[in-house]
């Protein structure tokens, strides 16, 4: 979402309370639930939980633009050219806010450095002033004097983040920071860009300064810095013998130092067991499997594959699957182009696997959104489950097979489907 995604994703619960993809919030009851006895058998004999145990047992963090994602990609680029795919890599640049130092500094008699993260659209200036306390920083935590050339220290919940930069900016604060109210660290996402820095901490680290405030006056400082750096796509394609292209894609970075099994190792591992299921088979179109790179910093990877399309390659593009925290949840979910989902339904039905249409997310995004904002149809496939994802909890045994199997399966029978194929091929 990392959930970063920034999950800017969904990869979106909203950003302040429960932690989630880019941080989405979860909306409503589902609108259809599709599932049935099997009338055929399951096409796929890929064991995508088993590709994404290996992923993790050989990758660690993958934070975006690191040594670590460059890792992952290298893995990710083997594995689709073992299975015969043309492979290539698409390198683009990032301007990524880095904190000087280790993020946010105490001016004690022995100044305390504290691990820190930018939010993503987060102000660049070097500022100082008096820590102060605002809870929630709901209006009614703001002090009544206001917030004149002080450094706001919320916690995390109640309201998103926005809404805590909002309150405390529009009372004089120069600084804001949000230590989360779960285990981990988690990089936030701000709907736009305040004069000033906003930061997040650890809850481990956040908790021990919330009890010296509340012993005396401390002063802070930070400086947040825009650095150059080298992020990349990894575009693996399977020729057909149609002119159509379809996309299926997800980013494959995670956030700073956690394991990120659910956002987004699961949508990286289902890639890989939808490419060495469909390796053999002739299709009528090309198919693109994209693991875009730097997801978490803003779907970043995406933005510039669409970005690097021809007027030709736009308009061959028909479709985009999007695959982003897929496993966690009460079962598969999806949400996007009706028509598409009405396919996959049909072909779920056929199959004897549970996916469930879902109205969408609320307050966050994922790589969709790039090809949405192109004008290409789409659909989303995820768990229903965030409230892990940009935690330390994000790990391998909160993963549920079943839910990136359905996906799997659903994914792959579906690309063999002759309504696909016709829709595909004659927008019918």
């Amino acid at each position: 979402m990392g959930f970063a995604v920034v999950l800017t994703l969904l990869f979106s619960a909203c950003n302040a309370g429960t932690p989630s993809l880019s941080t989405p919030a979860f909306t409503a009851e589902p609108i259809i639930t599709a599932t049935a006895t099997p009338v055929l058998s399951s096409p796929v004999l890929v064991d995508a939980f088993a590709v994404l145990e290996r992923f993790l047992v050989d990758l660690g963090p993958r934070k975006s633009a690191t040594e670590g994602e460059l890792a992952a990609e290298k893995y990710m680029a083997e594995h689709f050219g073992k299975l015969g795919h043309e492979t290539a890599i698409q390198p683009f640049t990032v301007k990524e806010i880095s904190l000087d130092g280790r993020g946010l500094t105490l001016d004690t008699p022995q100044p305390k450095e504290f691990v820190a993260l930018p939010m993503a659209n987060s102000g660049l200036r070097d500022v100082s002033g008096v820590l102060t306390d605002v809870g929630l920083a709901l209006p009614g935590d703001i002090p009544e004097g206001g917030l004149e050339e002080m450094i706001a220290f919320a916690r995390r919940g109640g309201i998103i983040f926005q809404k805590k930069a909002d309150n405390v900016i529009g009372t004089g604060a120069v600084g804001l920071v949000v230590y989360n109210n779960v285990g981990g660290n988690f990089r936030g996402t701000l709907a736009s860009q305040p004069a000033f820095p906003v930061i997040s901490l650890s809850w481990k680290d956040g908790q021990p300064i919330a009890d010296l405030l509340e012993e005396g006056e401390i002063s802070a400082s930070i400086t947040l810095l825009l650095r150059d750096k080298e992020a990349r796509n990894v575009i693996a394609e399977k020729e057909g013998t149609g002119d159509a292209i379809v996309v299926i894609g997800g980013h494959y970075d995670s956030v700073p130092d956690i394991p990120g099994a659910n956002d987004n190792a699961s949508g990286a591992a289902i890639l890989l067991a939808i490419a060495e299921a469909l390796a053999e088979v002739d299709l009528p179109f090309t198919l693109r499997f994209i693991a875009f790179g730097s997801g978490e910093l803003g779907l970043l990877g995406s933005e510039h594959y669409v970005g690097s399309l021809t007027e030709d390659e736009l308009s061959r593009t028909k479709a985009m699957f999007n695959m982003d925290a897929v496993g966690s949840g009460d079962g598969a979910s999806m949400f996007g182009d009706e028509v598409l989902a009405g396919l996959v339904d049909e072909v779920v039905q056929e199959i004897g696997v549970t996916v469930t249409v879902r109205p969408g997310l609320s307050g966050g995004s994922s790589d969709y959104a790039s090809f949405q904002t192109a004008g290409m149809p789409f659909l989303m496939f995820f768990g229903d489950d965030f409230s892990r994802i940009h935690t330390d909890r994000d790990r391998l045994e909160f993963v549920q097979p079943e839910l990136l199997r359905d996906v799997t399966d659903a994914t792959v029978a579906l690309m063999q489907s002759r309504a696909f194929d016709e829709w595909v091929n004659t927008g019918r």
